[in-house]
């Protein structure tokens, strides 16, 4: 009933479109083109319309692939499964998730970068497309020009962590206190280039608080390295963070997005100290360039859906990720401000990303 529904739509967009080239022939062209004119004009129309419904209508034509670059358990595995089951479903094909971690998620990147763009292969994009060309040893392909933005899926905040022994209990005191200490503070991250250690740098940034960054793989040796007074500070996943804060074995002072998190709603912004200061992860689907435009209508179009279902948002709230759906223009708006936003930290913050 569905395809027959869109069928029947993308029949009548397609005439509405040709009527339209019609009126504006016989509106400015000389009357000796018109009818000439407007007979190519409207077989071109017809044509184009026909090869585009088609790619719609009769997509997708087996299983579907949805390449993440993390390991499997983490937030971003959860959210392809969650999302890729009812996206599935609504597309009437499999889902396949396929976890290529390695490099950041730059490997993952590069492989769903270089697939076939017929729609069959989706990418979990996150800030490693907007941040990854910033590196020293950035990926060989421009990864903004490289995907078409299909949906936004939603957004989730850093947690501002401190080892329970510090004597700052929210934002104002950390900074005042770091300013006293000979060298700073050190804070730790999952890694060089992710959303948890821009975190700390643009504290650093906007505050002036001295800081020192140390990269570890992954949230987990982080908190390790945190509850061990290896480092004073560590940026976390609400997640990651969330149990060692209610066992007391870390404090938490502050999230990194835009708004509190309804996950820990007692928990100020760093914005509430720091104007201004904003830092969230973002997870959208993305697929390779060349993409016809009437398949990622139709993936947008199934995803808003599946983002409206409770059970799907509620299953990402409680993986600390805020539902926010954009379609594929103000996704691409978004992902090209965010490009531009983490080059100027790179570029007065002095960051130095090998």
């Amino acid at each position: 009933m569905r395809k027959e529904q869109s069928r029947s739509f993308g029949f009548l967009l397609s005439v509405s479109l040709c009527l339209r080239v019609e009126a504006f022939a016989f509106r400015f062209l000389p009357t000796t083109m018109t009818k000439k004119t407007t007979a190519l004009a409207l077989l071109a129309c017809l044509a184009l319309g026909t090869v585009a419904h088609a790619a719609a209508t009769d997509f997708p034509q087996r299983p579907l692939r949805l390449i993440t670059g993390f390991l499997p358990g983490g937030v971003s595995d959860t959210i392809a499964r969650v999302v890729g089951e009812k996206l599935g479903e609504r597309l009437g094909q499999r889902v396949v998730i396929d976890g290529r971690p390695g490099a950041g998620g730059v490997l993952s990147m590069e492989l769903a970068a270089s697939a076939n763009p017929d729609g069959h292969t989706l990418y979990l994009g996150q800030p490693v497309i907007t941040i990854s060309p910033n590196f020293k040893r950035k990926p060989p392909f421009d990864p903004i020009t490289a995907f078409a933005p299909v949906a936004q899926i939603g957004t989730g905040p850093t947690m501002l962590t401190v080892h329970p022994g510090l004597p700052a209990n929210n934002v104002k005191e950390l900074v005042a206190y770091a300013k006293t200490q000979p060298g700073g503070l050190r804070y730790g991250s999952s890694g060089a280039g992710t959303t948890n250690h821009f975190s700390g740098e643009l504290l650093r940034v906007m505050s002036g608080m001295p800081l020192t960054h140390v990269p570890y793989r992954g949230a987990a040796n982080v908190v390790v390295a945190a509850i061990q007074g290896e480092i004073h500070i560590a940026f976390l996943p609400l997640l990651a963070a969330i149990p060692h804060v209610k066992a007391s074995r870390l404090k938490g002072l502050a999230v990194t997005g835009v708004k509190r998190s309804r996950a820990v709603p007692d928990l100020p912004t760093v914005a509430e100290t720091q104007p201004g200061y904003a830092v969230e992860a973002w997870y959208g689907i993305v697929v390779p360039a060349k993409t016809p435009a009437a398949i990622i209508r139709r993936l947008d179009s199934e995803l808003a859906q599946v983002l409206k279902a409770p059970e799907v948002r509620e299953r990402l709230a409680s993986q600390g990720v805020e539902v926010d759906h954009l379609g594929p223009a103000p996704f691409a708006d978004m992902i090209r401000k965010d490009a531009v936003r983490w080059a100027k930290l790179v570029k007065d913050g002095g960051i130095v990303l090998e």
